[in-house]
């Protein structure tokens, strides 16, 4: 079994390191900007013009040594691991400019967008379709923690990714690997930099700092449990957040908003000393009160009632008990409570049959509703799309000229082909007049 396991690796390995071999930075054309969020770094759709295959190439920015070595060494990481797995967002390449001081790398293109997309466009996802993304965001959690890294560390909205087929992986984290374990300075500038798109899913609206960008970058061990890790325990406390902002949306209209953010913020970086005061509670569920208290009595805020809390918000008639349940086990104020990936896997709410409540929708309706607004357009409102597709043919033109012969197989540029139906979709312009245009420009060039 672990002779198969190993070469399934190498098998992968090879694989990716055959993909990077095939990809030069010089073959991509732009075909659009991805919307970044907060501090991330830029985005761009991208056509590779020898195979006609879409991906993604994120620019990182490299301002020092370290932050160099931590990007390479966890993208070494991410390549050699998660190689081809279907929970992981792929690393296909990446190109180093060391004068100019990034990095761009090459990764797969998802054409669902991000959680943190389909949460700004619905507002809130039914219990249903939050049960469907809970599963693989776990399965890949996991495969990072027995892999040997400390943690994924960035674990939030827009780094849950999906295919318009309802598939859902897992994204890198990248800027939290270079603004967290970066010099002081960098980080300075990098969290007093103006945002460009701010969301109500990130918590740093609420000028508190952001739940997903500051963790301990060391092991952290409590006396009681010598091979417990804070930065695991930390990931699973944010896939309850995570789960949180899917069931009630943001925290804008609780009367205890910055209490809630405060305390969270402690309980991910401060545990550690104040663990004592906090051992009485449960989780941030069936504890909120507590935890809001000794906020305001930290902060020497008038502790005021409030009339609503998170629970108030989760009805029994939308939300079954196992769900609850689930919830508890991943906010538990305690670390060392919190339920490991495996444990997590194996609960009722995962492998129960019983039905969940609220309304029986799919992830994949969801996704389906919220991409709609760039399907296809009518004839007369096709002008702007008949652009895009004439800079694009003159852009293959010239980069195929002085490329490696092209590689695209005549099927592949058939109206019904994945490419075709893609850049259809992307142009709002029908599937037959982009085929019919683009065999024509390989046909020039052979």
């Amino acid at each position: 079994m672990k002779d198969q396991k190993r070469i399934h690796e190498e098998l992968s390995l090879s694989i990716s390191t055959l993909v990077q071999s095939q990809i030069r930075i010089e073959d991509m054309i732009t075909t659009g900007t991805l919307r970044s969020y907060a501090d991330s770094s830029p985005v761009k759709k991208m056509l590779h013009a020898p195979t006609m295959k879409l991906y993604v190439v994120k620019e990182e920015p490299l301002h020092n040594k370290e932050i160099r070595k931590n990007l390479k060494d966890w993208i070494s990481f991410w390549q050699s691991k998660c190689s081809n797995s279907i929970q992981h967002v792929q690393i296909y390449s990446t190109f180093w400019s060391t004068p100019e001081g990034y990095v761009s790398i090459v990764m797969e293109y998802m054409n669902g967008g991000s959680l943190q997309n389909l949460l700004e466009s619905m507002g809130v996802l039914p219990e249903r379709s939050i049960k469907q993304l809970v599963q693989p965001i776990l399965y890949g959690l996991q495969k990072i923690h027995q892999s040997g890294a400390q943690c994924h560390g960035a674990l939030g909205p827009s780094q849950i990714l999906f295919l318009r087929d309802g598939t859902v992986k897992l994204s890198q984290g990248l800027q939290y690997r270079a603004q967290i374990q970066g010099n002081q300075v960098f980080n300075q500038y990098i969290l007093g930099r103006a945002k460009e798109a701010q969301s109500l899913y990130d918590p740093s609206i609420l000028e508190t700092p952001s739940l997903w960008s500051k963790a301990p970058s060391e092991k952290y061990h409590f006396p009681t449990q010598d091979d417990f890790i804070l930065e695991r325990a930390n990931d699973i406390w944010k896939l309850g957040w995570l789960i949180l902002n899917c069931a009630i949306g943001t925290m804008e209209f609780h009367p205890k908003a910055q209490q809630i953010y405060e305390g969270s913020r402690i309980i991910l970086e401060e545990i550690t000393k104040y663990i004592d005061q906090l051992k009485d509670t449960c989780c941030l569920l069936h504890s909120e009160i507590k935890v809001i208290q000794f906020v305001e009595q930290n902060s020497k805020i008038v502790n005021e009632p409030t009339k609503i809390t998170i629970l108030d918000l989760l009805p029994p008639d939308k939300f079954s008990v196992e769900f609850i349940q689930f919830l508890c086990s991943t906010l538990k104020i305690d670390p060392r409570q919190r339920h490991f990936t495996e444990q997590l896997l194996l609960h009722s709410w995962l492998t129960g049959y019983k039905e969940c409540k609220g309304p029986n929708v799919q992830l994949k309706e969801l996704l389906s509703i919220s991409n709609a607004w760039n399907t296809f357009l009518p004839e007369e409102f096709q002008g702007q799309g008949a652009q895009k597709l004439e800079r694009l043919c003159d852009a293959l033109c010239l980069v195929l000229q002085n490329s490696e012969k092209p590689t695209i197989n005549k099927q592949h540029l058939q109206e019904n082909s994945p490419i075709i139906k893609e850049l259809s979709h992307d142009m709002g312009i029908n599937a037959k007049v982009i085929s019919e245009r683009l065999i024509s420009i390989f046909q020039s060039l052979i």
